[in-house]
This record gives C-alpha cells, structure tokens and sequence, in this order.
C-alpha cells in the first residue's frame, strides 16, 4: 500500500520506517514543524513533570537539566524513550492519553505536577487532588504548502492513503488539497481521532477513524499491524 504520512519529524522518519518494513510504499509531508520557545522553570519545583509529546522533550532545552530528579509521568512510548534519552530515570508510562495519563498521576499520590507542553494541545480535565503548572516549551509552525512529491502522489491514478495526526494539520491539509486544485473525492484519509476527521471536512473518497488516539489504532483503522505502540498525535 501507498501512504502519506503527515506528522512532524522526526516521529514521521520513525514512522516511515516502520511502515517500509512491512513493505509499504512511504512518503512524508510533515505539516507541522516545532520550534522551540522560551520559557522559565516555575519558582516552586514540582513532585513531578508530565510530558504528553516528545517533542516537548526534545526542545525544552538546558532548564530540564533541573528536573531531571524528578519522576516523569507520559503518554506513550515513544515519549517515554525521549524522555529516558533527555536524562530522566525514573520514567512512568500510563493511560494512552493525556486524560487518564493526569488521572494516574492524580492515583499515584502527586499533588502538584509541571506539564511540559506544546502552545496548541487539547484541553485535558485536571483531577481536583493534582495541580498543574503548563510551561510553554515549543510552538509548531504550519506548512505553507505540500512537496511537490506528495502533490504529484495525491494527483497520480491510484493517490496515497494520507494518515492525518491532529485537527490542526486535518484542516491544513485539507486546504492544501484544495489550493492545489486536487479532487478531495479521490483521496482516502485516516485520521487518528473523530475530532482528526471531522476537521478533514467532507468530500473524501473515504474517511478512516481510529479506535483511540494512538499511531497504533491509527494504522488498524487503515487495516495495517503496528509493531508497537506509538504516541498520541503529532509528537
């Protein structure tokens, strides 16, 4: 099978990688790239820090260096080897999305967490027992325009099942289909959660919906076997 995968690097490379090992034709477009920002560690350290990305991991930069004592709470398991990899020992990995992923460190006796985050993410219901302090450490930029790779692809006879991440990237992929003049009607998308979908907009060939939002549930909507499980989203 043909794919467009969507997600930013260098989740897409691992992404692709894994796919052409199971003898599937690969292209990458990453529709988002994160960039890192400024910002500065609370003034009253947490019990514990609580990644939903690896990116944050990734970019937050020399003030981790602070917090790498600290138990670390994510959301998958690719999160979890960025956050090992950045110096962290002792790494919990819970729940398999950002909202039970709060509700374990809430049942794991922590009073107050440091959330290292994206500028754009989902809003996550808080339990009443856990306080959360969301530092900012990277925002992501969206792509001006597909590669010509990927618009030849989606413009081709039989066009690629595009696997989408997020609403936000849905929506701009959806709207560079259209600068570009392709036919919506003859391009399948997959999309990691109905939100993911719904943003895509209608006039797909089909649209594919995951079970739950993970890469895994992702690629099982699209018939395919993941060999491990995968991240929420974009990171």
């Amino acid at each position: 099978m043909r794919m467009l995968v969507t997600r930013p690097e260098p989740a897409a490379t691992r992404t692709a990688a894994r796919l052409r090992t199971a003898g599937h034709d690969v292209l990458v477009a990453p529709l988002l790239e994160p960039l890192a920002v400024p910002w500065v560690l609370p003034s009253t350290l947490p019990q514990a820090v609580i990644f939903t990305s690896a990116t944050a991991a990734r970019l937050a930069g020399p003030q981790l260096a602070a917090l790498l004592a600290l138990p670390a709470y994510v959301v998958g398991a690719a999160t979890a080897d960025t956050v090992r990899a950045a110096g962290f020992a002792g790494v919990t990995t819970a729940g398999g999305t950002a909202a039970a992923l709060f509700a374990h460190v809430a049942e794991s006796g922590v009073t107050h967490a440091l959330h290292l985050a994206g500028a754009e993410r989902m809003a996550v219901a808080v339990p009443p027992t856990l306080r959360v302090d969301v530092a900012v450490v990277y925002a992501a930029r969206l792509a001006e325009a597909l590669p010509p790779a990927a618009v030849a692809a989606l413009s081709a006879s039989a066009p690629p099942l595009t696997l989408l991440y997020s609403p936000r990237t849905a929506a701009r992929f959806a709207a560079l289909v259209d600068a570009a003049r392709m036919d919506r009607a003859r391009i399948t998308i997959a999309a990691i959660s109905m939100a993911t979908a719904a943003a895509a907009g209608v006039g797909w060939a089909a649209i594919l919906a995951a079970a739950a939002p993970t890469e895994a549930a992702l690629l099982a909507a699209a018939g395919l076997v993941c060999d491990r499980e995968a991240d929420s989203r974009e990171g």
